[in-house]
């Protein structure tokens, strides 16, 4: 008696039943796969590389459009040092002084020449400052006591230098002096002592000026043996940080406050009130971060405070008053300098200003002290021709490199043996495969381009079109199309004769590249004109200019009086400007995309209709098998 048996596979996918066991032999799985990619390749497939095609095609149209505007801000953006619409970058000079009392630059106006300058006066600022300096001497604050002095020392600080005193052989006013000249030097610092016994430390030479007493850096302080407590003055200059209320006890004039402990200013209009507990440091802050048109600082070399104006000359004045109560200005500030205008004579021009420096006949002069008595300085402007040609050579340079770039991508060739990849391709090779395979696939995207044919042909058309009222253009001044075929248009450049043009006649040079048109001159307005506005313009415009306006009309993301942004905008948009999304080419792969989803949900439901089919004809032949495998037992 013999009998038999069937095994059945049964998964659900995406709520589908599908049944694929072994009682048909037939392999289930692999004839749906057959059948799928069958069908994938009627229509998916052929999406999937027109959409990567045009990535690709949109990917190669930014990279060039980003170098031309890279190279547009490099030359014709009118803030750059090497803009050609910039009349100065034409005007170039090496500016020379004869005299370090002045210094000199050039603007767009100025012109090679030698001048002659005498300066008799600067223009200085008005100031207010203290008669004498603020700062008592270094004071105890009770009697010394020499006999306590064996073993100790203290610490003088001149200047900036510490000084280390031995205080162990002080037994009187003399020996201390000894000790104090011993440590710093003789004739340095003078020791005194008044009728109350308590020290002063004071400068006896001219040059000393800050003095400041201390405890030692190691050892036994001497610093209470010799008076100084907690109410000494241990330096002679005043420490920023100090509240107003502390130093008003340093000072040799008394700082008085008004009956609410506060000092209330106004300079040039502008009101203050400090009080007490108000650093010297946070003070002048105040004063200094606000519009008052002054600005204040101590200056701890001559022990005063200074209130100096905002701007020289004889016509700034400084206008400081005090609420009732307070003496804050005869302390601090009771000797006014009025500020001074300038004197200068230039090329025999006697001149009087309020600043040091002026701009005459496009020569910017700064006066940085008087000249001697007598005397004059020379200035000289000679016309940088290096410079000026450095500028055009790179221009050139640059320029030969995009167009050689862009015609590089119009003359690639298209392999049509390495179609984009699909994602079904892709699963069975490696990163390396695919990254190699590709690198031939991109090739040709931009093959024949007409609207980087036609962006080429109107910049060549911008040297070879004459401008109206010039009667050169570049071909008179050096520079040429090469005669080479395969150059496609890059420019040469004749060294000496473009040298020799820009000695020699530097305007003509100049109006070649920065002629602005006399109907519609600037940039601002371009993108807004009609094209017959802009042919007019055109015409009337130098090469620069018009390089400028064609590169917007490729480029720019203004709209223009159409309502259209750059041609190459329009067609891949540029990211971070809104045709980054609204271009044609975003919009055929959002379409593709839409496109391949909806095929993809199309293969899906085919894949499960195969499978039921499948899934059937297995649950047949699966009872069929039962019922023979029942007949067959019931003969036996």
């Amino acid at each position: 008696m013999s009998s038999s048996s069937s095994s059945i596979n049964m998964s659900t996918v995406n709520g589908t039943t599908r049944v694929t066991g072994l009682s048909s032999g037939i392999d289930v799985d692999s004839i749906v796969t057959q059948l799928v990619t069958a069908e994938k390749e009627k229509s998916l497939y052929k999406m999937q590389k027109k959409e990567q095609l045009a990535e690709w095609k949109q990917e190669d149209y930014r990279t060039i459009t980003s170098d031309i505007q890279d190279f547009a801000d490099k030359y014709f953006n009118v803030t750059s040092s090497s803009s050609l619409l910039s009349t100065k970058n034409f005007n170039q000079y090496t500016v020379t002084s004869s005299s370090s009392a002045v210094t000199a630059s050039y603007t767009s106006e100025a012109s090679a020449g030698t001048h002659t300058v005498t300066v008799s006066q600067l223009a200085t600022k008005e100031t207010m400052q203290s008669t004498a300096s603020l700062s008592k001497d270094v004071q105890g604050d009770s009697a010394v006591n020499f006999s306590s002095l064996s073993g100790k020392s203290i610490s003088l600080a001149v200047d900036g230098t510490s000084y280390g005193v031995d205080l162990s052989n002080v037994t009187d006013l003399n020996s201390l002096q000894d000790a104090v000249d011993s440590a710093v030097g003789s004739g340095k610092i003078t020791v005194s002592e008044n009728s109350s016994n308590i020290l002063s430390f004071t400068a006896a030479d001219s040059g000393v000026q800050k003095i400041a007493i201390s405890a030692p850096g190691s050892g036994t302080s001497g610093l209470s043996s010799l008076g100084f407590g907690s109410s000494a003055i241990l330096s002679n200059r005043l420490t920023t940080t100090s509240t107003l209320g502390d130093i008003a006890n340093q000072l040799n004039s008394e700082l008085t406050f008004n009956s609410d402990g506060e000092i209330e200013l106004t300079i040039n209009g502008t009101s203050f009130s400090f009080d007490k507990d108000t650093t010297l440091k946070e003070m002048m802050s105040e004063i200094n971060s606000s519009d008052c048109g002054a600005t204040i600082a101590y200056n701890d070399t001559s022990d005063k405070l200074v209130l100096t104006a905002s701007s020289t000359g004889a016509g700034n004045k400084l206008s400081v008053t005090e609420g009732d109560g307070s003496n804050f200005i005869s302390t601090f500030l009771g000797s006014t300098t009025a500020g001074l205008d300038a004197k200068v004579t230039v090329d025999g021009q006697l001149m009087t200003r309020s600043s040091n420096t002026i701009t005459e006949a496009g020569v910017t002069y700064t006066f940085n002290s008087t000249t001697s008595s007598g005397d004059s300085a020379t200035v000289s402007l000679t016309q940088n021709v290096d410079g000026i040609y450095d500028l055009i050579n790179n221009f050139v340079t640059d320029y030969n490199s995009l167009i050689d770039t862009i015609n590089g991508k119009l003359q690639e060739d298209y392999d049509s043996d390495y179609p984009p990849l699909t994602d079904d391709d892709k699963t069975n090779m490696s990163e390396t495969q695919i990254s190699t395979y590709e690198a031939k696939a991109k090739v040709g995207m931009l093959q024949g381009d007409s609207t980087l044919s036609s962006f080429l042909s109107e910049l060549r058309s911008t040297f070879l079109d004459s401008t109206s009222g010039l009667s050169s253009n570049i071909f008179d001044i050096g520079l040429d199309t090469s005669d080479d075929y395969n150059d496609k248009g890059k420019l040469t450049i004749n060294e000496d004769t473009l040298k020799e043009a820009i000695q020699d006649n530097p305007e003509t040079v100049m109006n070649i590249f920065t002629k602005q048109s006399t109907s519609y001159s600037g940039t601002t307005s371009e993108r807004t004109l009609s094209s017959a506005a802009l042919a007019t313009r055109y015409k009337e415009e130098g090469v620069a200019y018009r390089f400028y306006d064609v590169i917007a009309k490729y480029t720019s993301t203004i709209r223009d009086s159409g309502g259209n942004k750059g041609l190459l905008l329009q067609m891949a948009g540029v990211s971070g400007d809104a045709s980054n999304s609204d271009n044609q080419l975003t919009d055929q792969i959002s379409d593709y995309e839409d496109k391949i989803s909806k095929e993809k949900d199309r293969l899906s439901t085919y894949s499960d209709k195969l499978y039921t089919k499948y899934s059937n004809l297995e649950t047949y032949i699966n009872q069929m098998n039962e019922q023979l495998s029942s007949l067959s037992s019931m003969s036996s």
